[in-house]
C-alpha cells in the first residue's frame, strides 16, 4: 500500500509548517468566527500574500433601498446599480521574540523548551490579533448610544445598565438611521435570517443575565442549535442581536459624576472592521553562539481597522451603559 509522506528535510515541510501555525492561531483568536467577506463581521483580504504591495483597498458596499417595479410595469431602463466607497489600510509589521538560555537549559528541562516557546508564541499571537481588532472596533466612536436614558458618559446613572428593551432599540437605530452622514448596519445572514452582533463586557453580561425577559428568552431559543460560528461562544440571541462577551471590551470607573461603573460596548453590522493580510502569522528560528543559544521570532504583516463613510463609522455603533461591577476586577479597568 503507497502512502504519502513528507519526510523530515522535504522542500514543501516549511510551507505546512507555517500554513498549520496560521490556522492554529486564526482558530484560537476570538474574531476569528468574524472573519471572511464582504458579507463578514470582519472584512478579511489576503491579496498581498500573492502579490506585493503596502496599502490594501477595500470596497465598503452601501446598502440598496430602491423600490421595487410593481404590477405589469417594465423593468428594462429602471435598474439601480450597487454603490462602493473605498476604504484603505496601511499594512503594518509585528515582531516578537523570545531566546532560550543554551543548551544546559534544554537538558535540565523536563519537557521541550523549543516546543514552549512555539507554543507560547502561537497563543501570544493570538492574543496580538484579537487586541488589534478590539483597538480598531472601539477606537474613537462617531456615534454611541447609552444604557437607561443618558445621553452621554456623563449623565450615566447607576440604574443605566444594559437591558433588552434597550437592545431593541438600538437595533432600530442601527437599522433605519438613513441621513446624510450615516449609513444603517448591514445585519450578516444567517440561514436566511439577519442578524447583529452585539460585543459586551463580562460587566454587562452579569447584568444582562440577571434580567427575567431576557433569561426566560434564552431558555426558548431556537437559534441555540445554529452551526454557525458566529454562534458559538455566544451568550443569547435577542431580537435578532447575537451577544458575545469578551474580557477585552473596556470597562471604566468614572462615568456619571465620577464613580460610576459603566462598559463601552459595541453593536457590529457587516463590514463594521477590515482586515489586511500582507505576510500571514509564522515563527522563525534562529541560532546564536555555534548553536548554543536558539531564538524564536513570532512575526506578522498585517492591519486591522474601522471603515468610516463621511467620517462617520460605517458598520458598527458604540453602546455605553452602566454596570454592576464584579467585586476584584482588576484587567482592562480603565
Amino acid at each position: 500500500m503507497a502512502r504519502t509522506e513528507i519526510t523530515t528535510g522535504h522542500a514543501l515541510a516549511p510551507i505546512i509548517v507555517q500554513r498549520q501555525l496560521f490556522l492554529d492561531q486564526v482558530k484560537k483568536s476570538y474574531f476569528s468566527r468574524f472573519m471572511g467577506g464582504s458579507d463578514s463581521i470582519i472584512h478579511e483580504k489576503t491579496d498581498f500574500t500573492k502579490q506585493k504591495g503596502e496599502t490594501m483597498t477595500f470596497g465598503i458596499r452601501m446598502r440598496v433601498t430602491g423600490s421595487p417595479i410593481t404590477g405589469n410595469a417594465t423593468v428594462k431602463g429602471k435598474e439601480d446599480r450597487l454603490n462602493f466607497y473605498s476604504f484603505n489600510v496601511t499594512l503594518e509589521r509585528y515582531r516578537y521574540a523570545i531566546m532560550d538560555d543554551g543548551a544546559l537549559t534544554r537538558q535540565r528541562f523536563v519537557g521541550d523548551i523549543p516546543t514552549e516557546i512555539r507554543s507560547a508564541l502561537t497563543d501570544w499571537g493570538s492574543e496580538q490579533i484579537d487586541q488589534m481588532a478590539f483597538d480598531a472596533i472601539k477606537a474613537t466612536p462617531t456615534e454611541a448610544v447609552y444604557g437607561g436614558d443618558a445621553t452621554s458618559v456623563a449623565t450615566l446613572e447607576a440604574d443605566d445598565v444594559i437591558t433588552p428593551a434597550r437592545i431593541s432599540k438600538v437595533k432600530v437605530l442601527a437599522l433605519t438611521r438613513r441621513s446624510s452622514s450615516l449609513v444603517p448596519l448591514r445585519p450578516v445572514k444567517v440561514e436566511g435570517k439577519e442578524y447583529l452582533v452585539l460585543l459586551l463586557s463580562p460587566d454587562q453580561v452579569y447584568d444582562l443575565k440577571r434580567n427575567s425577559e431576557f433569561s426566560q428568552a434564552q431558555r426558548e431559543a431556537a437559534e441555540r442549535g445554529s452551526n454557525n460560528p458566529i454562534f458559538s461562544g455566544m451568550v443569547g440571541v435577542w431580537d435578532g442581536v447575537i451577544i458575545h462577551s469578551h474580557d477585552n471590551v473596556p470597562v471604566y470607573s468614572n462615568g456619571g459624576s465620577g464613580s460610576v461603573t459603566y462598559s463601552h460596548g459595541v453593536l457590529l453590522g457587516a463590514q463594521a472592521l477590515v482586515w489586511a493580510w500582507g505576510e500571514r502569522p509564522s515563527i522563525v528560528e534562529e541560532d546564536e553562539d555555534y548553536e548554543e543559544f536558539k531564538g524564536y521570532c513570532w512575526r506578522m504583516t498585517a492591519n486591522c481597522q474601522k471603515p468610516q463613510f463621511n467620517s462617520k463609522d460605517y458598520g458598527s455603533i458604540a453602546f455605553y451603559t452602566a454596570d454592576t461591577r464584579v467585586s476584584g476586577r482588576t484587567t482592562n479597568v480603565r
